[in-house]
């Protein structure tokens, strides 16, 4: 395993377009020892509307040089090439991402998957969410055509495209292809362009081996030459309806997408990293706003990971 540097992602609704409050959170990073550092470009307050604000971006820029990371980037979450009401917004949106991550020098552009059934309209469908076969193969494939154009955009600025797989949720049954492992390898298969990679989150791909009952490190090893980024966080594999928000309560319970340090939960990371022994990239630590006094921890956990396998090998 080439790994590239280990960092940790910026939360979208921690910064809330507040730079001071980044700034804090980057001289955090920087005194722990991170090397990378994941933005969201919906925390930032530079694109609105589908478009960059080049006076925000400004800013931005002017403040993350004063630190020595790198950086990858996170598309905003309602980003979605399955959108067919709004296509030409989400297209603009998209290639607003891009153009961000070639102005911070970022080599990786994440991006949920397209969803039959996003997340914002669960409860409009008020349980009504069975899409049929037949459009999701026509969802499917106007995604793989926009991704193409994106993805020539992409190669353009240097910007790999990975799409995450997804995390399921108890009141929307099979929303997303990318729930399943071997459907997103699929779609990037079909795509068939090198600026189109995976983002492996093994949070999601833990929950997702518990709803869907597949074989979770065999799904990894499957998929691992497609792999060009990994989002680490841990969970119990229990899962939680979309509308269940309070954190508190549902560690209490062990129950949803806990995003807390590794080794806290039940995923098994010691047996999936020798799985993507031939990954060549960053390993991200993604965890929520609440769980960053422990960062320490999750980052010594972590390399003594990486350091027995090392010693294994």
């Amino acid at each position: 395993m080439n790994i590239k540097g280990i960092g940790i992602n910026v939360s979208a609704k921690r910064i809330d377009g507040n730079h001071e409050i980044l700034k804090n959170d980057l001289s955090y990073f920087e005194r722990i020892g991170l090397e990378y550092i994941e933005l969201p470009i919906h925390g930032l307050d530079i694109i609105f509307n589908g478009k960059l604000q080049l006076n925000n971006l400004k800013n931005v820029l002017k403040l993350i040089k004063q630190f020595p990371f790198k950086y990858t980037v996170h598309a905003p979450t309602y980003l979605n090439l399955m959108n067919f009401e709004e296509e030409s917004l989400h297209i603009t949106l998209f290639k607003s991402c891009i153009e961000f991550a070639n102005a911070i020098e970022s080599e990786i552009l994440v991006y949920h998957c397209g969803r039959f059934i996003p997340e914002e309209k669960f409860l409009i469908n008020l349980g009504n969410s069975y899409i049929s076969t037949d459009k999701q193969k026509i969802m499917m494939k106007r995604e793989r055509e926009l991704l193409i154009e994106m993805a020539h955009y992409a190669e353009k600025y240097g910007v790999v495209i990975c799409l995450e797989n997804a995390r399921p949720y108890l009141d929307s049954d099979f929303y997303c292809y990318g729930e399943k492992l071997n459907l997103l390898a699929e779609q990037v298969r079909a795509i068939n362009h090198k600026n189109i990679r995976v983002t492996l989150d093994l949070g999601h791909a833990y929950l997702a081996s518990k709803r869907y009952n597949f074989n979770l490190i065999e799904s990894i090893r499957n998929i691992s030459l497609l792999i060009k980024h990994i989002h680490l966080h841990d969970n119990f594999g229990r899962l939680s309806a979309s509308y269940e928000k309070d954190q508190t309560e549902l560690l209490a319970v062990g129950k949803g997408d806990c995003h807390m340090p590794l080794g806290w939960g039940l995923i098994p990371f010691d047996q999936i990293l020798p799985v993507v022994n031939n990954y060549n990239g960053v390993l991200m630590l993604e965890l929520r706003p609440r769980y960053l006094q422990y960062l320490e921890d999750a980052l010594f956990y972590l390399k003594s990971i990486l350091k027995a396998q090392l010693i294994k090998g």
